[in-house]
């Protein structure tokens, strides 16, 4: 029954025009006269994963409070929700809520639907599986890499329902890497084995902490996350912070005590210009190095090395370049002052403990694997790797770190692409190979990707690169032959959708928090998210929908296979009790359920990364081929001689400086002259809460310029302005601020792409970045742009 909307905008608080109707029945769920009050939690992907009340009366949350037991001490602190998740209300009453499966009517990309039934969507569906299985095989399936709902035991998306039912239906093309982390796993792993940073507590035993791109405080905001942790660290040993950052961020205005403004992606060659000083002044620890590292100097050089290729050759100009990287030479391309860059050597070699950390936009720019490991590099150079109070010189994390089983599969199909080069595996098919493209245990793909399966995420296109070009690929029915999206609101990313299914939310379904993805909660806590209304119009939970789609597609033998006769409440309680099963600590199934929230406060020794292997390196050699540190990396020297790389890429063993496609020195900057990136920030988790008014609104979207370009350009606080590169345009507000070095422009990543007369108005990055992969991860360098901007 179709009528009038204007009862569910009146529930939520939200006015403006509505694209579907509902019935009052569909918008109701559990009647009651006298309000209730349900435990959850915040499933999306910001890292923390915080308690969230629901209050509901006559079916309808009224409003939504967050933890309120425990107090302001660090070892009983609440597990308060920020802001972001405090407005989750208003992703369940929002008018662009998707409540009925939805058919494309128009081109792909266009954004026509029309409402269908389940039947009919799930026989689409399954009809066009059975065909692709028999005509390509599995390898044709793809489950896009997403980050909407990661935080669910049963309807997380990264390892759920969906993964399950593709593996039982004879498997799906894997992905590696992540949007997150692509260069900085790849990078320290041929550095250390592995991506490791020790617990962030140690910088309560640090005499200097030095923070590269890091932003814990605006970008983990919750009561357990790192972002609380690091200020009460700071405070409790009046640690000296220093923060390295192309923009004066919220870690330095609440915790910093020097901001060193950086260009950005220049990193690399910072830590080589300190690296001279060090050496030169002898100020670096040779024991340290000589005795666990591998390459920093040529007496550590691994047999089969070239002369002269070592770490310390490469500063010194006796390297492949033969260039002397003086903190003259660093100066000419950080713009940080090489009276400075003197300076900060002689602080951070003199000051152990030194806790060196790295946060994850750094290693977002086109040579982000190399910025990576130059930051670990500086880590070692000092000797504060394996100590209390040092780090690795990767992002701090947690000594807490235990997660939920999740819905148990697997995958036949071993074949795995980097998750940004999936456009490559539409496009490319059976050329897209691993020497050029990265592919892991396969020479090349045995089939082009025909179906996607988009599950709670937007990186099809607004949190993918040059949104586009990606469009463009996709809207071409003759490669992808089918797309399906679940989610719960219109997205860009679903205008390029077949089919889409609407999901049900948090809080209409029970569930298990998995509160230590991410490795950033700082407290023991386990939370079960307790079901407070019925599923809003026709959604369905994953297990229902994957459920039907099992007996479309294998009858009631497939479905009974899949399921394995369990309810989702019976599969909750088998997960769970296998969690518990290595994990003793935690409360049983029955108790967990009926409280609905269980913490400890058990202080524990903060974890020191490769504690075990500086103790004892014989015994517990890392997870490399010397089972050293490998500042000097073997695989990427066999890397260098045999794989193809773009026009303008390298890979070099050692972490040298790059210049790269529209990095700082790119003669491009003659048309396009400032450096433009966009950066996570308090208003939303990635494109997660665009959806939320109250959160636009108190967020809007800016274009942060510095005053001195803003100057030059007669740009004023509130202009409207375009920003523009060979790639795309975008438009948005100008904001003048003194928070960001002069040269560089910042926007607030994640807002949604609307594209008008050729212009997105949207505001969104991605408009604007180049979908070249990164050259040893092949990941997403989207940090890497040059723009011009100007008045509109």
């Amino acid at each position: 029954m179709r009528v009038d909307r204007r009862n569910f905008l009146k529930i939520s608080g939200l006015t403006g025009a509505y694209v579907m109707s509902a019935s009052a029945n569909e918008l109701n769920p559990l009647k009651s006269d006298k309000e209730k009050t349900f435990i959850g939690g915040c499933p999306v992907n910001c890292g923390s994963k915080c308690m969230l009340k629901a209050h509901v009366k006559d079916g309808i949350i009224t409003h939504m409070t967050t933890d309120d037991d425990g107090d302001d001490t660090y070892e009983n602190r609440q597990i308060r929700a920020c802001v972001r998740g405090r407005s989750t209300r208003y992703r369940y009453y929002n008018p662009n809520r998707l409540l009925y499966p939805l058919k494309r009517v128009g081109k792909r990309g266009e954004g026509k639907f029309e409402r269908i039934s389940w039947d009919e969507a799930i026989n689409t569906i399954a009809s066009k599986m059975k065909e692709v299985k028999e005509k390509y095989g599995n390898e044709a399936f793809y489950i896009l890499y997403h980050t909407g709902t990661i935080g669910s035991t049963m309807a997380g998306w990264l390892d759920g329902c969906y993964h399950r039912l593709l593996s039982l239906f004879g498997g799906y093309l894997n992905y590696h890497n992540s949007y997150s982390t692509a260069q900085i796993a790849n990078g320290l792993a041929c550095f250390y084995g592995k991506n490791i940073g020790s617990d962030i507590e140690n910088l309560a035993h640090a005499k200097l902490a030095v923070l590269f791109g890091s932003n814990h405080a605006e970008t983990r905001m919750g009561g357990s996350s790192i972002g609380y942790s690091l200020q009460q660290m700071r405070e409790k040993n009046s640690t000296r912070i220093i923060c390295i950052d192309p923009q004066y961020n919220d870690t330095m205005i609440g915790n910093g005590d020097e901001w060193i403004p950086i260009a950005p992606g220049t990193d690399a060659a910072l830590i080589a210009g300190m690296a001279y000083v060090v050496i030169k002044e002898n100020l670096y620890d040779k024991e340290f190095l000589d005795k666990y590292c591998v390459g920093f100097s040529k007496e550590t050089l691994p047999e089969d090395a070239s002369e002269n290729s070592s770490y310390m050759d490469y500063i010194l100009g006796t390297g492949y370049d033969k260039t002397p990287k003086t903190p003259e030479w660093a100066e000419s391309i950080t713009r940080i002052p090489a009276s400075r860059i003197i300076k900060l050597a002689r602080e951070i070699a003199s000051a152990k403990p030194c806790f060196i950390e790295q946060g994850w936009g750094p290693q977002r720019h086109q040579n982000g694997e190399q910025t990576s490991r130059a930051i670990a590099t500086l880590a070692c150079m000092t000797g504060n790797v394996g100590i209390l109070g040092g780090n690795t010189g990767g992002r701090g994390g947690s000594s807490w770190n235990f997660d939920t089983t999740p819905m148990p599969f697997d995958n036949p199909v071993k074949t795995s692409i980097p998750c940004f080069l999936w456009y490559e595996g539409v496009r490319l098919g059976e050329k897209m190979n691993a020497l050029e493209h990265g592919i892991r245990n396969a020479e090349s793909l045995k089939a082009p990707i025909k179906i996607i399966f988009n599950l709670g995420g937007n990186c099809l296109t607004n949190q993918h690169a040059d949104i586009q070009t990606t469009g463009k690929i996709l809207e071409d029915e003759s490669l992808c032959e089918l797309i399906v999206d679940v989610n719960i609101t219109r997205t860009h990313s679903n205008s390029y959708a077949d089919i889409i299914l609407p999901s049900a939310l948090s809080f209409e379904y029970n569930d298990i928090v998995r509160v230590t993805m991410g490795d950033c909660s700082t407290r023991p806590y386990a939370i079960f998210a307790q079901k407070a209304i019925e599923p809003l119009g026709e959604t369905k939970t994953p297990y229902e929908i994957c459920t039907l789609l099992a007996n479309k597609l294998g009858g009631r033998e497939f479905e009974a296979q899949f399921t394995e006769k369990r309810t989702w409440d019976e599969w909750l309680e088998w997960l769970w009790n296998d969690t518990t099963k290595k994990y003793s600590f935690l409360p049983s199934y029955n108790e967990i359920k009926t409280k609905g929230f269980w913490k400890i406060n058990k202080p524990v020794k903060p974890r020191i990364a490769l504690e075990n292997f500086i103790n004892d390196p014989k015994s517990n050699p890392l997870n490399t081929p010397t089972g050293k540190i490998e500042i000097y990396s073997t695989k990427l020297a066999e890397m260098k001689k045999t794989w193809k790389l773009l026009p303008g890429q390298q890979i070099e063993p050692v972490p040298v400086f790059e210049d790269v496609l529209m990095g700082p020195r790119d003669p491009m900057r003659e048309k396009y002259p400032i450096q433009f990136y966009g950066y996570h920030y308090k208003g939303r988790t990635h494109s997660s809460f665009w959806d939320s008014p109250a959160i636009r609104e108190l967020n809007p979207q800016e274009i942060l310029i510095s005053k001195f370009d803003a100057k030059s350009r007669d740009i004023k606080t509130g202009d409207k302005v375009i920003v523009e590169n060979h790639i795309g345009k975008i438009s948005g507000i100008a904001k003048v601020t003194s928070r960001v070095i002069p040269g560089a422009a910042l926007t607030y990543q994640g807002s949604w792409a609307k594209f008008e007369n050729g212009i997105d108005v949207g505001g969104c990055i991605n408009t604007l970045t180049s979908d070249q992969p990164t050259a040893i991860a092949k990941g997403n360098g989207v940090h890497s742009v040059l723009v011009e901007i100007r008045k509109a």
